[in-house]
């Protein structure tokens, strides 16, 4: 496994990671048992990955908790995001604090290297900044996160309009961009700026479901 400093955090990551979202979310959405589950995490620190990603929204929080529970936590990095809206409504300082607080309960930790604020759109980035980045700059003070990261909804903002604001500030230590052999508009919109700013860029959507099968593939071809 290869290991690179990520931006102008400290962390020494793997260049693979294992995403425990997708659409197989560590295989519960295809019937796995937690304890198959359990297993995948097991084989990729074994593999030498050391970036675990999930998210609230996931609902594999817990089942990363358990797999981790007899490692040593300096030896692994922790990312996990929050939803910025909830019942269609943008959620509240508040509310990011306490969804901080429910993910180290299910995740068993007292720490998060990774905090994201997800799926940002465009219109809410405003938002975000004033009311979400106050609230992540005190849990860091409290201890309960390493970097303050955000994510964009990439299937519905695919030309990175939200990231192109984002990018433009210093606040990030992180962010999570859509690329992929189908996409790969973030090395003209988000990358270069990224790169000049040392801010570590997270790969989402790498494998699309498109690339799955041969029909899949079809499908979006002709979409």
């Amino acid at each position: 496994m290869d290991y690179i400093k990520l931006g102008r955090t400290e962390l020494e990551t793997s260049v693979m990671g294992l995403g425990c979202g997708g659409h197989s979310r560590l295989g519960q959405s295809y019937g796995n048992t937690k304890e198959q589950s359990i297993r995948v995490i097991k084989h990729a620190l074994e593999l030498g990955i050391n970036f675990i990603d999930t998210a609230e929204a996931y609902h594999t929080e817990a089942i990363v908790g358990d797999a981790l529970a007899n490692e040593d936590r300096s030896n692994v990095i922790l990312s996990t995001k929050k939803s910025i809206r909830a019942d269609e409504q943008l959620i509240t300082a508040e509310q990011i604090i306490a969804g901080l607080e429910n993910s180290l309960r299910e995740l068993k930790t007292e720490y998060v290297d990774f905090y994201h604020l997800h799926g940002v759109s465009p219109m809410d980035y405003a938002y975000v900044v004033e009311e979400g980045v106050p609230a992540l700059q005190k849990l860091k003070e409290q201890g309960k996160l390493r970097y303050l990261g955000i994510t964009e909804g990439f299937a519905s903002d695919t030309v990175h309009q939200m990231l192109c604001q984002a990018v433009e500030d210093d606040c990030w230590d992180v962010m999570m961009v859509g690329f992929n052999l189908l996409n790969q508009s973030a090395r003209d919109y988000v990358l270069p700026t990224a790169i000049r700013k040392d801010i570590g860029i997270l790969v989402m959507f790498a494998v699309r479901r498109a690339l799955r099968s041969d029909q899949n593939l079809s499908e979006m071809m002709d979409y």
